[in-house]
């Protein structure tokens, strides 16, 4: 009894599984897709906790044109012209694909649908030491319906580039962010952005786009065609330059330029008339951009690590706005360290102040004079003595140490 439960047990945390697939491909060294090919899956996965991971899986792919013109009981060395060997790892926080596959692969039976093949393959790792990939005999048994069965109603979500431009009239939000990340890895983090990014314009229903971490030094051709776009977030980009070709988005409403290499803002900005936020934290901004006070239904702006130390004047002209950030990193060479925050008094609308890291020293007396709900002023070494909520009649929420208080409504 006590050999049956470990048993049962390593099942449930282990497995191996295999497939085959005519009229089949691998797409970038990782997906399935239909195609012109035949493709032999093997796949193993694993629950097992490890150190820094809770799942494993590993996964193989024999790409051939047919597997019946293979010879019998023939070790075939890898590589090879006849078929192709792909293969990755993924983790919890890791994703790897199989370099440098070697070894042999035996066809070893003449069946049409259960092909079965023995396996003995390494491969070279990020260090240049060779480590066993699969060693074993496998039966492949033929999936005919797998692709009907693996077809999803993504009900306008995607995160998969590909997958978004086989249907382009569904799509309505794209988030590349994981897309983009494996195909760096997949490619190497100098190989640039997908070439399949100049196909984005033709996803003409698109209101939500997020493109970040995808290295991109400026936005593909065909963007636009995005007429229909609303929300688009670049953080964590390359762009040297404000993308003007924006001007012609009038539906967008909201855009995130976070943590790019922008040290300045055309004046020319003012004609997105439709954008209520920008985010223009951590660019390379050495003053504050007089050309964002032209955006004047703006409702949110962020500017942290600005290199400033007032706010001007100027801002009054963003009498919309209800929501500010001015954080400051603390090693950060554009870091705010704000003394004058007087112009605030000219915005009605100001809800919300994020001031966390961003002050030169103490508290600013304007503060109070604001009719304040929400204000985040951490990483500045103040303390509760230093913040007198009773001045502060309307605020619901104060950040001041490493979490959220929020004040009980004052008695008259």
């Amino acid at each position: 009894m006590k050999r049956i439960y470990r048993r049962t047990l390593h099942w449930q945390e282990s497995q191996t599984r295999t497939k085959y697939l005519r009229r089949a491909d691998i797409i970038g060294g990782t997906e399935l897709d239909s195609g012109r090919f035949e493709v032999l899956q093997y796949s193993y996965s694993s629950t097992r906790p490890y150190i820094s991971d809770t799942w494993y899986s590993k996964e193989l792919f024999v790409r051939v044109k047919q597997i019946a013109n293979l010879p019998i009981s023939q070790p075939l060395p890898v590589p090879n012209s006849a078929f192709s060997v792909i293969g990755y790892d993924r983790a919890t926080w890791h994703f790897e694909q199989f370099r440098n596959i070697t070894g042999t692969v035996t066809r070893l039976n003449n069946s049409p649908t259960q092909p079965r093949l023995r396996l003995d393959l390494q491969y070279v790792n990020s260090k240049g030491q060779q480590k066993p990939l699969v060693r074993g005999t496998f039966t492949f048994r033929l999936d005919s319906t797998y692709f009907q069965r693996t077809r999803k109603d993504f009900q306008g979500h995607y995160d998969d580039l590909r997958l978004a431009l086989k249907e382009p009239a569904k799509v309505r939000s794209l988030d590349l962010t994981t897309y983009a990340i494996q195909y760096e890895k997949r490619n190497g983090r100098d190989s640039g952005p997908d070439t399949l990014y100049s196909r984005l314009g033709e996803l003409y229903n698109l209101d939500s786009l997020r493109l970040h971490l995808s290295g991109l030094p400026r936005l593909p051709a065909g963007f636009e065609k995005l007429k229909r776009l609303k929300k688009l977030d670049l953080s964590y980009n390359h762009l040297t330059e404000f993308p003007t070709v924006l001007y012609q988005l009038d539906s967008l409403q909201e855009l995130n330029l976070e943590y790019n290499r922008l040290d300045s803002i055309p004046a020319s900005i003012s004609r997105l008339k439709s954008l209520r936020v920008l985010n223009l934290d951590d660019n390379r901004l050495v003053r504050y951009p007089e050309a964002v006070n032209g955006l004047t239904s703006l409702r949110k702006l962020s500017l942290g690590n600005a290199n400033l130390r007032i706010v001007p004047g100027s801002i009054r002209r963003l009498q919309q706005l209800e929501v500010l950030g001015l954080e400051g990193f603390w090693n950060d060479k554009h870091r705010n360290q704000m003394t004058d925050l007087d112009a605030l008094l000219a915005l009605p609308r100001l809800r919300k102040l994020n001031l966390k890291g961003g002050l030169a020293n103490k508290l600013p007396e304007v503060i109070y004079q604001l009719p304040l709900e929400e204000l985040n002023v951490q990483d500045n070494g103040l303390d509760s003595a230093d913040v007198n909520l009773r001045r502060l009649p309307k605020l619901k929420k104060l950040e001041l140490k490493y979490y959220p208080y929020f004040p009980k409504p004052i008695q008259p």
